[in-house]
């Protein structure tokens, strides 16, 4: 007669709240949202964040908290490289520009750093250059940056 939903069931369960005796589900449960909610709230302002964006992002927003770094790493096969980028706001500061190591025979690969330094939003453009003549030229690289 104890089965699931029965009054005798909910009026046991009624005695383990009012004792408060907790069953183990309900334990995991409630561990397991408060590391949730404690990853997503206190990851999401920290501000010291480095977010890392490669040449598949190409076209993304992101978002960014004020003291977030973003690292952006832009493989070219064949001939040409990134040149400087174009950031068009200050909420965005461009710290610089390396070779990733190891090099690879099939192009450079380039890590671009970025801070994330005032609210608003920045579009980043890494143009391209250095291609055979008549050969296909590659794209620009594009992100737009929301600092919160």
């Amino acid at each position: 007669m104890g089965g699931e939903g029965t009054p005798a069931m909910i009026g046991r369960e009624r005695m383990e709240h009012a004792a408060g005796i907790a069953r183990p589900g309900r334990i995991t449960f409630v561990w397991s949202l408060g590391i949730v909610l404690t990853l997503t709230l206190g990851c999401g302002s920290s501000g010291n964040q480095t977010i890392s964006l490669g040449n598949a992002d190409a076209g993304r927003s992101v978002v960014a908290a004020v003291g977030d770094r973003i690292e952006v790493t832009l493989q070219t096969i064949g001939p040409g490289q990134y040149v400087d980028p174009i950031v068009s706001s200050g909420s965005v500061t461009f710290l610089g520009e390396s070779s990733a190591s190891p090099p690879i025979p099939a192009g450079p690969t380039q890590v671009y750093r970025f801070e994330a330094v005032a609210p608003g939003s920045a579009d980043i453009t890494i143009p391209h250059a250095g291609e055979l003549p008549g050969g296909p030229a590659t794209p620009a690289f594009a992100i737009t940056v929301v600092v919160q």
